[in-house]
């Protein structure tokens, strides 16, 4: 969605501007991928079909290596800057898990290991497929950020070559599964898995805008509501005073005869 990536362009900018949020950014980042390296790696091991379970072992490597460079990156940050006053608040970092679309998924926005053996292996690989498409379109936007810092933005180019892959080889198992005749079922998981992360995107953005959105209902009410009734208001008290109407006499009615 354009909106939302121009609202993540420009809380990332602030985020990469700024030392501190830049190394607990990472740090979170690190964090993100440890677990979806570990959950990839747990499912990898109850799937059946040897050449899933390799692209899923290999998948997890990756992720577990992602994990490692933010982490190493972090560290260096931390130790050519004054990083002993950093604070630790992830409130001030980025969080990948912001995306998470319910509690069955971790913090990439992976499903459960637990929910191979429950669903089966194409809402696995579907919700994989997804998630990778929108880890690539998120890190492409970080690295164009982080322009500035090279060593920053050149682990973000090595991991946007590793998320091709997992894109490439999730979509390559979707289409195989296509052709053996299951196709309404791949195109079933790939739109609950798109309408899952879309939700949780309008939900996020709900919580994170939620003092912004009243501020401008409020407005809203001002002007539409409140500054015409006031207007009106005023309006009447500068109109001349008509004149009062003298009273009818009370005295009982005299027959002129």
């Amino acid at each position: 969605m354009a909106f939302n990536n121009l609202l993540l362009r420009r809380n990332a900018r602030r985020a990469w501007a700024d030392p501190v949020r830049k190394v607990l950014t990472l740090e979170s980042f690190s964090r993100t991928e440890d677990d979806g390296g570990k959950d990839i790696l747990a499912a990898a091991r109850r799937v059946q079909d040897s050449e899933l379970r390799g692209h899923l072992l290999r998948h997890a490597e990756d992720e577990v290596r992602h994990a490692d460079l933010f982490r190493r990156r972090a560290a260096e940050l931390r130790a050519d800057s004054d990083t002993g006053a950093l604070a630790h608040d992830p409130g001030k970092s980025l969080d990948l898990s912001r995306h998470r679309p319910h509690e069955e998924v971790d913090a990439h926005g992976f499903f459960e290991a637990s929910v191979m053996d429950e669903r089966g292996q194409i809402p696995y690989v579907a919700m994989l497929h997804v998630a990778e498409q929108r880890a690539a379109s998120l890190f492409a936007i970080h690295r164009d950020l982080t322009r500035d810092d090279p060593e920053t933005s050149a682990i973000f180019e090595e991991i946007l070559k590793d998320e091709k892959y997992h894109v490439a080889w999730t979509g390559g198992f979707l289409k195989k599964w296509r052709q053996e005749g299951h196709g309404a079922e791949v195109r079933r998981c790939l739109r609950a898995s798109k309408r899952s992360r879309l939700m949780s995107r309008w939900i996020n953005l709900g919580l994170r805008s939620g003092a912004g959105i009243s501020h401008i209902l409020l407005l809203l009410l001002y002007w539409t509501a409140l500054v015409p009734f006031g207007l009106i208001a005023r309006g009447r008290k500068l109109e001349p005073a008509r004149p009062a109407i003298k009273a009818a006499s009370t005295d009982p009615l005299q027959s002129q005869y």
